[in-house]
């Protein structure tokens, strides 16, 4: 057998790495190759090397460095200032505004719960004109559920479905709340909504209310509100019920055909107290009648 033609097991290692069986022809090429002067490998000693086999492979220790990583996902939005936060949210109403600087407040923040003067502070901030009928947009926000009242007076969190508006926008939600609204009143055969009746509150159950008291002008034709408000506690003491809350005042005007909103009685009743002719329980709060608004009351004249 030719010497040259022998197999050898050949193991390099240092500047590149070697390890093949090959004959002894072709180790001797690369170790030839490898003792060479530098530059000369390639004009006198790469056109008289063989092929090497196949599975032959020279690679150098020094591998090239993997890339990095691509981040597995993109952070989200955040806003820096409670105006990039109407920005990013697309928010348009005022109950919108007033929960994307809820989010804000949330996220950038760190407000579990805030306050309305704490969305007031963040109107001021964005350089925003602070709504004329803050406290009625605000009831919006809440009525939508996007906002809910916290466990103390006066503080409120923002909802889960609400949280990343700046990151989602309103769309969806906007969508949802037409669709609650659009299906949420009865219709008629006739294609007219069907009125909604709302249940008596619980001071009211299984009483017959009236609609006149002696001696003082029926309900319907008392002019002002604040009149009208003064007219049903009067009505109520009547009924063995010595103050009324908001609620049921406002369900009790309601019921006897001109309603005072909820959102109107404070007002309504400031008027009363300054005059004398109502006042509040210390027990529970409630809007209750004097006896100078008794007197008051049956000296209107239509």
């Amino acid at each position: 057998m030719d010497v040259m033609t022998q197999e050898v097991h050949l193991a390099l290692s240092g500047r590149i790495t070697f390890e093949q069986d090959i004959n002894v022809a072709q180790a001797a090429q690369v170790i030839g190759m490898l003792q060479a002067p530098s530059g000369l490998e390639s004009s006198t000693l790469s056109h008289e090397l063989p092929a090497l086999p196949p599975a032959v492979a020279l690679t150098t220790e020094e591998e090239a460095e993997e890339p990095p990583a691509l981040e597995g996902a993109r952070r989200p939005r955040l806003a820096e200032s409670p105006r990039q936060a109407l920005e990013l949210s697309g928010a348009k109403t005022h109950a919108e505004k007033m929960t994307a600087f809820a989010a804000y407040l949330l996220q950038e923040e760190g407000h579990q719960t805030f306050t309305q003067s704490d969305i007031r502070r963040m109107f001021q901030r964005s350089r925003e004109r602070i709504p004329s009928h803050f406290s009625r947009d605000f009831d919006q926000a809440v009525r939508a559920g996007w906002i809910h009242e916290g466990e103390v007076k006066g503080e409120h969190f923002i909802s889960d479905a609400a949280k990343d508006v700046m990151e989602n926008g309103f769309t969806e939600l906007r969508s949802k709340r037409r669709g609650k609204r659009g299906g949420s009143d009865p219709v008629s055969r006739g294609g007219r909504k069907k009125p909604r009746t709302a249940p008596p509150p619980e001071a009211f159950a299984g009483l017959d209310i009236p609609s006149t008291i002696d001696g003082v002008l029926p309900y319907h034709r008392v002019k002002l509100k604040r009149d009208k408000l003064l007219w049903v506690l009067m009505l109520a003491k009547g009924l063995g019920i010595e103050g009324l809350q908001g609620a049921e005042a406002a369900w009790l005007t309601d019921k006897l055909g001109d309603a005072i909103p909820t959102r109107d009685m404070n007002g309504n009743f400031t008027g009363l107290r300054r005059a004398g002719y109502a006042n509040r329980s210390m027990g529970d709060n409630s809007m209750r009648i004097t006896e100078q608004g008794e007197e008051y009351l049956r000296s209107l004249r239509a």
